[in-house]
């Protein structure tokens, strides 16, 4: 059956010699795996372009439930990314943000809030004018809690860590995560780069303990170097 949806695009994988297998978060069928024939030629239908990492997409797919490759009809970009290709700090944490979703986002149905929240953060991230250092950060809590285990303080997120992390560290870290998360995107709040490396690796940690599939996010060795420059 032709359906309808927005996608936002995960990851890529070259498939024999001219086709891509291609994960696409979507609003009304939750993660997919598209098969995209020919895309690598010269005559391509849909350009290598539209299923780059965070693409955000208009699709029509052919769709059967409980299959575990589908086919992609059509596939338009209805919001081109200005900034994040060409600024080195927006890049280096859609990269790192991709990864995590590509391990996280497991579920295969409708939900349409946590898609919405994914578009319109990742549309933040591209137009805005303001601080993006601690985007990562606070797009991590916020995503913690569409999947099922955030919490509903920085108190409560260190009690549940205090086992991994010692009282000196706790006590320097929970405030300033404290004010991140009532900050929302965008605002300047003051932590020296060690507490900023601190603080994501400890979320990283949480996730790690949440959901043991996690594993390893390569990424974040990039974006470290590109936050300490």
């Amino acid at each position: 059956m032709q359906r309808k949806t927005r996608g936002l695009v995960i990851n890529n994988m070259r498939y024999r010699e001219t086709s891509l297998l291609i994960t696409i978060y979507t609003a009304e069928f939750g993660i997919a795996s598209y098969i995209e024939n020919g895309v690598r030629s010269a005559k391509a239908k849909h350009k290598m372009a539209l299923f780059q990492p965070l693409t955000l997409l208009d699709l029509e797919v052919y769709h059967k439930p409980g299959k575990g490759l589908h086919r992609i009809s059509e596939a338009k970009c209805y919001y081109p990314y200005q900034q994040i290709p060409f600024d080195i700090i927006k890049s280096s944490i859609a990269l790192f943000l991709s990864e995590v979703l590509g391990k996280v986002l497991k579920e295969e149905e409708e939900n349409i809030p946590l898609f919405d929240f994914l578009e319109e953060s990742f549309q933040f991230l591209d137009k805005t004018e303001a601080h993006v250092e601690n985007f990562h950060i606070q797009f991590l809590w916020e995503l913690s809690a569409y999947l099922g285990f955030g919490s509903s303080s920085s108190a409560e997120f260190f009690s549940q860590m205090s086992p991994w992390i010692g009282a000196e560290k706790i006590a320097s870290l929970s405030p300033i995560l404290g004010e991140l998360i009532g900050a929302g995107y965008g605002k300047t709040v003051s932590m020296t780069k060690l507490q900023r490396k601190e603080l994501v690796a400890i979320m990283l940690q949480y996730y790690q303990i949440h959901m043991e599939s996690i594993g390893e996010i390569r990424s974040w060795q990039i974006l470290q170097e590109v936050m300490a420059s």
